[in-house]
């Protein structure tokens, strides 16, 4: 069925249309011309500004055809508001709104407003004009169920991904595929939380491949949110945690549950090495902040997901042995980086300090966000650790990063980690 035919006030093939834009921008010689526009007169300070315009209207101008994207941008943007997700902008915590600037041009004027020396500004830009794109990526990844088969369009949207940090434009590494676009689309606040049970049904309907890509990334950011929350918002009091995060409980249990389901595979088919490591870790992850919630009674918080529920324990009671000896090969040490010693309040916090640690270095950062939450990366050095604490100190470097609490919006705390490893397995092994 067409989108027009089910969402009235949609275009007809809106996602297509986007989509097909996008990659003409970004796998020809767009970016390069429109950083040549915004640089031809007046300096770096009206480059910064021209850019910034460009942003707020989805209108680009270059040497022929301008990026017009607003036409295609407002109507998608529209439908995911009226589902519960703000994608394009972020919660105002003293107003209690959602922001009328967007997301990227925020990025910007955080990184303007920061009075430091710029390094090699046409790289700066570059970085900037990138980060535009990867949001409106992520609102395509909202989309991906308007039109005949998601798979398929999250395949797609994986190959622009890799056209956004390849050769064309400032090389700066986001995301690895699109169900991250997915988890970093909705991992702000948002007010609603029936919004987000009706994603995690939609994901449902994806196959086994992007459902465990889904759950993967999903179960380590939630470990990590819910780490943070746990010690930071609500003084290590677990009643508190779960009160005031019901909208994740379910989003979580369906990660755990899926990466139960792939592990049981996993171990029947005799599958080893990293796929099987990163599932394991991502089981450890996300069980890391409360344990008892899928090993015990469910509490209110997973109201409605009995079955679900008994299944996870179910699978887990059958592999219980085995995976507390797998689990000890994730235990974090300080020779080597961990994902368990990772925390961030919000997904997106991690991906803004990523990108001014590129343009505070006037380079573009080799590692994606996914490298911080899963257990195995690719083969050669690993300098995961250093990006971990380059983020921290950025982090705590000045007040205005802080959090109302004032405490750090991320930190890598090995001492940390180890606590949460030692907690869980406790947990796990009072469970007979």
């Amino acid at each position: 069925m067409a989108a027009s035919d089910s969402q009235p006030g949609l275009p007809a093939e809106a996602f297509s249309n986007l989509c097909s834009a996008l990659e003409t921008a970004l796998s020809g010689s767009s970016r390069e011309e429109i950083l040549d526009q915004v640089q031809h007169a007046g300096g770096f300070t009206k480059a910064v500004k021209r850019l910034r315009s460009g942003m707020r209207a989805h209108n680009f101008k270059t040497a022929g055809k301008p990026v017009s994207l607003a036409g295609m941008i407002k109507p998608l943007d529209a439908r995911t508001q009226e589902e519960g997700f703000h994608v394009l902008q972020a919660w105002d915590y003293t107003a209690h709104r959602f922001t009328r600037e967007n997301l990227p041009a925020l990025t910007l004027d955080f990184w303007a407003n920061m009075g430091v020396g710029v390094r090699r500004e046409r790289a700066s830009l570059a970085i900037l004009l990138d980060n535009y794109f990867l949001h409106i990526l992520a609102l395509c990844a909202m989309r991906v169920w308007d039109e005949g088969d998601p798979n398929a369009a999250l395949d797609r949207l994986t190959r622009l991904v890799q056209l956004l940090q390849g050769p064309g434009g400032s090389r700066q590494q986001f995301v690895s595929d699109a169900e991250t676009l997915l988890v970093l689309a909705v991992s702000h606040f948002h007010p609603s939380e029936q919004a987000y049970d009706d994603l995690i049904d939609r994901v449902r309907t994806l196959n086994d491949d992007h459902q465990l890509n889904f759950a993967l990334i999903s179960s380590a950011v939630l470990g990590s949110h819910l780490r943070w929350g746990f010690a930071i918002m609500y003084e290590r009091d677990l009643g508190r945690l779960r009160d005031d995060n019901t909208a994740d409980y379910p989003w979580l249990l369906y990660s755990v549950a899926t990466l139960m389901r792939a592990y049981s595979t996993m171990r029947d088919e005799g599958v080893d090495g990293s796929e099987r490591e990163n599932v394991v870790s991502g089981l450890l992850n996300g069980l890391s902040a409360d344990p008892w919630a899928f090993i015990e009674a469910p509490p209110a918080a997973l109201t409605g997901c009995g079955a679900e529920h008994s299944e996870f324990q179910r699978r887990f009671q059958e592999h219980r042995d085995e995976l507390l000896e797998e689990f000890e090969r994730h235990r974090p040490t300080r020779e080597a980086f961990s994902p368990l010693s990772f925390q961030t309040n919000f997904l997106p916090n991690t991906l803004v300090g990523m990108v001014m640690a590129a343009l505070l270095q006037g380079a573009p950062q080799e590692l994606p966000l996914n490298a911080l939450f899963v257990k195995s990366w690719a083969d050669g050095p690993d300098f995961r650790g250093i990006v971990a604490k380059t983020l921290t100190y950025y982090a705590g470097s000045s007040l205005d990063r802080l959090g109302e609490h004032g405490s750090m919006l991320i930190a890598y705390d090995v001492q940390a980690g180890m606590r949460h490893y030692t907690m869980t397995i406790s947990a796990l092994k009072d469970r007979s």
